[in-house]
């Protein structure tokens, strides 16, 4: 009778926590949702998918390193724009959905890798942070890597008691080629358990993993049949001077940064601060007010992470220290510009880290812990600011379409920061979601090869400039003004 209460009870508890993740995704989503220029180009690719099918071979370019992802996001994006008619408020759901379901993913694996109390805690620091929760709103490329990085270290230790498990590695490589290149460090642990495996790997197994890892990378090996073999052969010439990357040389100042920005993450995944809004926390291409962590909350982090490397030396888990070592390592010495971004993948074992610390202590220390880490969270969420969110410009835009009423028009950008085109993306896709397609913009010598026919070559009627933040001063008095938060639109007769 004990017993039943007590499963009763686990099971009313999990399902007021997933209640509350839920609760935390879904607050405010569109509000929320960031819409500049990755967001704006891969918008764009998209829409061109429903205007006029055809097969695409690659998607978008993969930083500075001159190498081309495979085009599954864009297809993705394409899919739900068919259902929204390329209204990008679905991007926001279907994000915050993802996020729930790596929760759910978090559970299942800490559950049965560890226990049910480890899955718990596990799965509310995964679910109710608010940094995660930034980054999992987001919809673009890397949205996917925290539940690939999940199943791609279940797999590998699962592969131990059956190799078979091998065919779904396979296929979660080759969508690391769709998804984002960071991932290609658990190539490591892969490796590792490749070699400790291989006399049990059967020949079928290798078959249907070879076939399995083909089928989801065709688009790009039929771009490189066609294109003689550019992507494939990257690295090669990279390395012989035949091709460059833009990436810095190794200096220990670097590598410093590198180790700050590290620690700052590992606080900043307990808390952030009220009263924020997410494009400033994110870093995106306009706003850069990222707050820092704070020293005591990243030091618990890594006390966490010692903790779990102390207990978990075993050759069962061994994929999961291999994988934390090499992401850590990787971010420290790499010689470039490192967003937080290229954490995620590390940021998400370590919320099974720290829930496994968590459930190690008494339940005096990490009941009051979890409490006030979901208070405030739940406080950092709900205070979120949207002045910079999707449905402010969706607004801005919708006042603009009305006053243009139809006329041909240029679009121009502004805002404090250089390079305007990609710091203050977004409003081209938006307004010709709204049935204005500017003429001419200035973004267009970025993305024109995306939408060649949309630009037209005669002197359009009206310029139109949106501003971010600031008010620019102009010499000709605008026809007409509009505000929405920090944004500011101005049209103006096109002498």
């Amino acid at each position: 009778m004990k017993k039943n209460k007590t499963n009763k009870l686990n099971i009313v508890l999990l399902i007021a926590v997933f209640a509350l993740i839920m609760f935390l995704r879904f607050w405010r989503v569109a509000d929320l949702f960031n819409f500049t220029f990755s967001e704006e180009m891969q918008a764009l690719m998209a829409w061109e998918q429903i205007k006029n099918f055809h097969p695409i071979w690659i998607g978008v370019s993969a930083a500075n390193i001159n190498y081309y992802l495979g085009p599954g996001f864009t297809y993705l994006n394409a899919v739900l724009f068919y259902f929204s008619k390329g209204n990008p408020a679905i991007l926001a759901y279907f994000s915050s959905f993802l996020g729930v379901v790596t929760a759910v993913s978090i559970y299942y694996v800490a559950s049965r890798l560890f226990s049910k109390n480890v899955a718990l805690f596990s799965t509310i620091i995964y679910g109710c942070s608010t940094l995660i929760n930034f980054h999992d709103r987001r919809f673009w490329n890397p949205t996917p890597i925290p539940f690939i990085t999940i199943w791609l270290v279940y797999s590998l230790i699962k592969a131990k008691e059956n190799t078979r498990w091998y065919i779904v590695t396979a296929i979660l490589v080759g969508a690391i080629f769709h998804t984002h290149l960071s991932l290609l460090l658990f190539m490591a642990p892969i490796l590792y358990s490749f070699f400790t495996n291989f006399k049990k790997i059967k020949l079928s197994t290798w078959i249907m993993g070879i076939v399995a890892y083909l089928a989801v990378t065709s688009p790009l090996l039929i771009f490189d049949i066609v294109h003689n073999y550019d992507n494939l052969l990257m690295p090669v010439r990279t390395i012989l001077g035949k091709q460059e990357a833009d990436l810095s040389t190794f200096s220990l100042s670097n590598t410093f940064s590198h180790i700050k920005e590290l620690l700052s993450a590992l606080g900043r995944l307990w808390f952030i601060k009220f009263s924020t809004n997410p494009q400033d926390q994110i870093v995106l291409e306009s706003h850069m007010d990222k707050t820092h962590g704070n020293i005591s909350l990243s030091l618990l982090s890594v006390a966490t992470l010692a903790w779990f490397y102390l207990k978990n030396r075993s050759e069962g888990y061994k994929i999961f220290l291999i994988s934390l070592s090499v992401i850590m390592i990787a971010f420290i010495l790499y010689p470039s510009y490192n967003p937080e971004y290229y954490l995620m993948s590390f940021l998400t074992l370590m919320t099974i880290v720290i829930g496994y610390a968590l459930s190690s202590m008494s339940k005096k220390i990490s009941i009051p812990v979890i409490s006030i880490f979901i208070a405030v969270n739940i406080a950092s969420t709900i205070t979120m600011s949207g002045k910079y969110g999707l449905s402010v410009r969706q607004r801005l835009v919708e006042k603009t379409v009305t006053a243009i009423g139809g006329r041909s028009f240029h679009l121009t950008t502004e805002g404090e920061l250089p390079a305007k085109e990609f710091a203050y993306a977004g409003w081209r896709y938006l307004l010709r979601n709204q049935g204005a397609t500017p003429a001419q913009s200035t973004i267009d010598h970025v993305l024109d090869w995306i939408y060649p026919d949309e630009i037209q070559n005669e002197k359009p009627e009206l310029r139109l400039v949106i501003s971010d933040t600031i008010r620019p001063t102009f010499k000709d008095k605008p026809i007409m003004e509009f505000k929405e938060e920090d944004y500011y639109g101005y049209i103006f007769e096109n002498k």
